[in-house]
């Protein structure tokens, strides 16, 4: 084989493995949300922190890469106070206010097809009243 023979297959692996390393590892498949708690106690520093995440198609985490996300609270908005709300890293932290109750919030991600909606409870500290 000439010199221009190798070359040309060497370029032609280095390329198909790229494509297949950016298709597989490198796209995003689908969303995954994690929230670090359902319930909110009053009185106390307590958050909530939702984050979308990215997956790849091999079910891990999409490396460089962040899932853009869009927060609506569409129930008890007055409960609570927005710490974050990040759309470019798809992340939102929310504090309790001073008066229990539910809060939904509805979460439409950038790659998925319906959004999420999560039911948070706020109920009182008990620790506070023993």
């Amino acid at each position: 084989m000439s010199k221009v023979e190798i070359y040309f297959a060497a370029g032609v692996i280095v390329t198909l493995i790229g494509v297949l390393v950016h298709q597989y590892i490198f796209s995003i498949y689908e969303v995954e949300y994690k929230i670090s708690s359902r319930v909110l106690y009053l009185q106390s520093d307590t958050k909530i922190m939702i984050e979308a995440v990215p997956i790849n198609s091999f079910g891990f985490r999409t490396p460089f890469r962040n899932s853009y996300a869009k927060f609506s609270i569409t129930e008890g908005k007055d409960l609570i106070e927005i710490v974050e709300n990040n759309y470019d890293k798809g992340i939102l932290i929310i504090r309790a206010k001073n008066e229990p109750g539910t809060v939904t919030i509805r979460v439409k991600s950038k790659y998925s097809l319906l959004p999420t909606e999560f039911e948070i409870k706020i109920i009182p500290n008990l620790a506070l009243h023993l």
